[in-house]
């Protein structure tokens, strides 16, 4: 693949693909899985699992590049348009805030890890109800320009475990000091890529 290859994966990672999309149906739904970053791609249909098939996000690229356009897609968030083409809309696929709705979002921890010490995978996933953990709220649009007092840490009591999705549920335990967006008491979904330290 040339220089102008659009996303940040390798042209040989992984993808889901229905069928039909290698069949020559157009390619109107697209999910960036929360979980591990694993791209979607079906028609207007909705998936069934025996006819999905893996292959490298290339091939994809290669059959439609439109689907570049959204290189950016943020982990858990999905794009779909009408035929192929209508413009993509794109809107979250997730419980967890998002600035559009909510007024501010949840940072992913692990991008930290470079420059902060993080706890590990192990237990950031394996938190128990009643634990205390930081997290990173940004006060501001998702792919806007970062300034330095959009983003407040602030600790969170876990009060749920979900199971089923691997993630939390937990109350805010400060109150926001430049911010308004949520208040103290208030409580939020979030997931284990969101811990940024855990209480000792």
């Amino acid at each position: 693949m040339n220089k102008d290859w659009p996303f940040t994966d390798a042209t040989n990672t992984a993808a889901f693909v229905s069928r039909y999309v290698l069949e020559g149906e157009p390619i109107c739904r697209v999910y960036h899985d929360w979980d591990d970053g694993a791209w979607q791609f079906h028609p207007d249909r909705d998936p069934e699992q025996p006819d999905i098939r893996i292959v490298c996000l290339e091939h994809v690229y290669e059959l439609d590049p439109s689907i570049g356009e959204l290189h950016d897609l943020p982990y858990g968030w999905k794009a779909e348009r009408c035929n192929p083409h209508a413009p993509w809309t794109r809107s979250r696929h997730h419980p967890y805030p998002v600035f559009e709705e909510n007024g501010f979002y949840l940072d992913d921890a692990t991008a930290y890890s470079k420059f902060c010490n993080i706890p590990d995978a192990k237990d950031r996933e394996s938190l128990q109800a009643g634990q205390s953990v930081k997290l990173i709220f940004r006060f501001a649009d998702e792919w806007s320009e970062r300034r330095g007092n959009d983003s407040e840490n602030m600790w969170v009591e876990l009060i749920e475990v979900n199971n089923d999705y691997g993630d939390y549920r937990g109350r805010l335990l400060n109150q926001p000091l430049l911010h308004s967006a949520i208040n103290k008491g208030d409580e939020l979904w979030f997931h284990p890529t969101h811990v940024f330290a855990i209480a000792d």
